[in-house]
């Protein structure tokens, strides 16, 4: 039930993005899992997030930096989308002498603005010249919505970001988007096709309802709660507030879903770092 633990390919610092111009998809949990999976490479990583709720320090139990959007501006005080992402674009652009990967969450509701901010800065130009490996995971669910606004997310990254490498995260806790692609409009349908076979997908699989349920109280680490089975789930059971026989079921819930999800992301980053085709 231990987590696979094993060191990336290559030891250069990578920029990860992780966003969606659609809400309810899954950002914060994928954004967890990444941070798991750094953690357990023993790789440094700096966290950052533009989200008013702050889910991922919540989720993750980690440090980190939230990027404020104020609530409101007057006219003589307009918002600058550069300066709310400054702190962020200044440690990617800092990667090559820090040797520090950093993440950055993006709500739902600031696609927009983080767009007109790597525009207004062209972070285009900084990844070319700077060497920079920047790594933008786009997370669609199962529906003509999401897929409409996951080809609208990766049409504006080739835009303002196209030296990125965008990797297409299939949530399927409300059905399998890929299967389900078979089901929306015919135009719609062969672009979502083309979309496929253009980037590399990962997939996040569903986890049972009751453990979700209980791991959404939860404010640790994946691989922590994996690790509880090593103390005979006493603090398993003691965070469940249930029996023994719930505990267990939980921890191998957790560890299979996250299994799953550390094998697709260490896939990914691996071939990206090497070189190679996804």
């Amino acid at each position: 039930m231990v987590q696979k633990q094993s060191l990336m390919s290559s030891t250069s610092p990578v920029a990860l993005v992780v966003t969606a111009d659609d809400g309810g998809v899954g950002k914060t949990h994928f954004g967890v899992q990444l941070a798991n999976a750094f953690h357990l490479y023993g790789k440094p990583l700096d966290l950052y997030q533009i989200d008013t709720k702050g889910k991922l320090a919540a989720k993750s139990g980690q440090e980190v930096i939230s990027l404020v959007v104020p609530d409101r501006q007057s006219r003589a005080d307009e918002l600058v989308a550069a300066d709310v992402i400054a702190p962020w674009y200044r440690a990617v652009t800092a990667m090559p002498e820090t040797g520090r990967s950093s993440l950055l969450e993006v709500g739902g509701a600031m696609a927009g603005m983080f767009h007109a901010a790597i525009a207004d800065l062209d972070l285009a130009e900084d990844i070319d010249a700077l060497h920079l490996d920047m790594v933008v995971f786009v997370l669609c669910k199962a529906g003509e919505d999401s897929v409409a606004q996951l080809l609208r997310e990766l049409s504006r990254l080739e835009r303002n970001m196209p030296n990125a490498r965008p990797v297409i995260v299939a949530n399927e806790f409300v059905g399998n988007p890929v299967a389900s692609a078979q089901y929306l409009d015919s135009g719609l349908r062969k672009a979502f096709s083309a979309t496929l076979k253009k980037h590399p997908v990962i997939r996040m699989p569903k986890m049972r309802a009751r453990s979700m349920a209980i791991y959404e109280r939860m404010h640790v680490l994946p691989s922590t709660i994996v690790g509880w089975h090593l103390d005979n789930y006493a603090e398993a059971i003691r965070r469940v507030g249930g029996q023994r026989d719930e505990a267990k079921l939980f921890v191998k819930d957790v560890a299979e879903w996250s299994g799953v999800i550390l094998e697709e992301i260490e896939r990914v980053l691996l071939t990206l770092a090497g070189g190679g085709d996804a």
